[in-house]
């Protein structure tokens, strides 16, 4: 007997927790901004990890 697959499912792509942009480490978002001030004309941007998703991110906002 051959075998025969099920019928084909779509499945969703994995949404990620946050939408904004992902840093693996404090480091790695701190590297980033110096790329930034830099590159651009910037208010102050600071680190902070999620507690939504546990990765770094970037804020304008002061701690």
């Amino acid at each position: 007997m051959a075998y025969k697959p099920s019928k084909f499912k779509s499945i969703d792509p994995i949404t990620p927790a946050c939408k904004k942009k992902m840093y693996n480490s404090r480091e790695e978002a701190e590297d980033m901004i110096h790329y930034i001030q830099e590159n651009r004309i910037v208010r102050e941007l600071n680190t902070y990890q999620c507690t939504t998703c546990g990765l770094w991110h970037l804020t304008s906002k002061s701690k």
